[in-house]
């Protein structure tokens, strides 16, 4: 967790420590319950169950308020609420309830996800609607009643989900974009797929190889087509010569490159104006005229026969971006790559300093331990530093 009011070039570092460990959340699959069914829904019971007993202090003090120190030292009466969950795909399905292959936003039908500017695609689900199919399990306890109200909203029938008694939260309008997943790890995974496909893999590895070696760029010396469990980095580092790659192949059949060049450069253009840490009215609107320009000319897959659905959630979501943006602010603000980073040191290094046997209590009392001396450290620096001297005054 972290808060809003950290400056960003603060919370973008983790030895910063701007993030805080709340608690591990279970990873059993309940194999025991032999039906898949039942079994699905028992393990996202337990996810938001879990959730709820960790998140349960900002019941009271998102609605009574605490008392917190801010930067400046000044102790100020706040209302914290959840107002962002960042997380990728499959966790964003779990978190608000809806099927694999919906948008976790929107009232958008799955058929019609791969459309742009379809009616419904700004208009997020209605969470008060969504509140009162969850009543009626209480109200009733018929089960069957509660799951047919749930399915005419196109959500799971949760039995208590975690952001149910959060105060002043829309779980799903506080689903945010991701620059490493929604963009990297699948949008740009999927358009690499589909240009291999059409170019072919032997002459995007030759020209790979042939490309001279440049600063700030990753040279692929082995080519693209061999590389399998590409991470978020290596995926940026392809986007920079994709273009360059393609720009004058020619296509089978004597077709034209002109649309597929426009859609790759438009999504190249999406990726690095959405990574922008300052946005204007301006730029906003070049983000979605990229968008626009993508799927003004997608069609050339569906020509190419490389692809015959565009309805993928992440692509999908893209439209929402610019909306969120300016909600939220800067994609560089809720980027997953920052708690992916902190896996190592909440997780990895946390378990290595265990004996493998009772490891969560282990891992706690580590971190428990660690936390404090790292708040000895910056105590001590504040408290050995040298005070400020006073400005000299000059007067005409």
């Amino acid at each position: 967790m972290t808060i809003e009011n950290i400056p960003k070039d603060i919370r973008r570092k983790p030895s910063q420590h701007a993030y805080v460990l709340l608690g591990y959340l279970s990873t059993t699959q309940l194999e025991h319950i032999t039906n898949k069914a039942a079994r699905r829904r028992t393990v996202g019971n337990l996810f938001h169950t879990c959730m709820a007993g960790i998140l349960e202090p900002l019941k009271t003090a998102g609605l009574e308020g605490c008392a917190m120190a801010g930067g400046d030292g000044v102790v100020r009466r706040i209302h914290p609420i959840c107002a962002c969950f960042v997380a990728d795909y499959p966790e964003q399905v779990l978190t608000v309830g809806v099927k694999t292959g919906e948008c976790p936003g929107c009232t958008v039908h799955r058929d019609e996800l791969g459309e742009f500017g379809v009616s419904g695609g700004n208009h997020f689900r209605d969470i008060s609607k969504i509140l009162d199919a969850l009543e009626v399990l209480d109200d009733s306890n018929d089960y069957s009643s509660f799951a047919l109200t749930c399915a005419g909203l196109s959500v799971k029938p949760l039995a208590e989900p975690f952001w149910k008694g959060l105060p002043f939260t829309n779980i799903y309008q506080a689903i945010t974009p991701d620059v490493l997943y929604q963009l990297y790890q699948d949008v740009f995974k999927h358009l690499v797929s589909w240009i291999k496909t059409a170019f072919g893999e032997d002459e995007m590895d030759a020209r790979c190889r042939r490309l001279p070696p440049n600063h700030n760029v990753h040279h692929f010396l082995n080519g693209i087509g061999c590389l399998s469990r590409i991470c978020g980095q290596e995926h940026d580092q392809i986007s920079r010569i994709i273009l360059g790659l393609i720009i004058d192949i020619p296509l089978p059949e004597g077709r034209s490159p002109v649309r597929l060049i426009c859609a790759v450069r438009a999504i190249l253009d999406f990726i690095h104006l959405a990574q922008y840490p300052v946005h204007t009215t301006v730029t906003l609107q070049s983000l979605n005229d990229a968008l626009w320009l993508f799927h003004d000319n997608k069609e050339i897959f569906v020509d190419l026969e490389i692809c015959t659905t565009f309805n993928l959630p992440k692509l999908h979501f893209l439209t929402h971006y610019t909306h969120l943006i300016t909600v939220f602010g800067t994609t560089d603000n809720y980027n997953m790559e920052y708690t992916e980073r902190l896996h190592i040191d909440f997780a990895k290094d946390a378990y290595q300093a265990t004996n493998h046997r009772d490891k969560y209590p282990q891992m706690t009392l580590w971190l428990e331990r660690h936390e404090k001396i790292q708040r000895h450290v910056e105590y001590m620096k504040w408290h050995l530093e040298p005070p400020i001297a006073p400005r000299a005054k000059f007067y005409p």
